[in-house]
């Protein structure tokens, strides 16, 4: 399959809209997500490597990919399915995490 880049430069108008673009043209709507799960995913391994605490690790993780769900919903990058499920899976780790005594 070849993706034609050019054609998504030539209808956009920012830096916002060629994601977009490449979002709904190239990717089908999975650009946003693969990037949310792809950045979560480095978070929680340096993370993990730095602190060896997988508690400390989740809720630090899941709570700058929220921030950053957040952003990419406001850029239409993601749906609003996927901004809920980081809000609750965050939700349960904190709680997890209170519950555990955050030790």
């Amino acid at each position: 399959m070849v993706y034609n880049l050019t054609s998504v430069a030539s209808n956009s108008t920012n830096i916002v809209g060629f994601f977009q673009g490449v979002n709904d043209q190239l990717m089908l709507g999975w650009f946003g997500t693969m990037l949310l799960i792809s950045i979560f995913l480095i978070l929680l391994m340096s993370f993990y490597f730095t602190t060896q605490d997988i508690s400390k690790t989740l809720s630090a993780a899941l709570f700058i990919t929220f921030g950053l769900a957040v952003f990419l919903k406001a850029m239409s990058l993601i749906s609003s399915l996927t901004l809920y499920i980081t809000l609750i899976a965050g939700g349960a780790v904190l709680a997890f995490t209170w519950k555990k005594g955050g030790s």
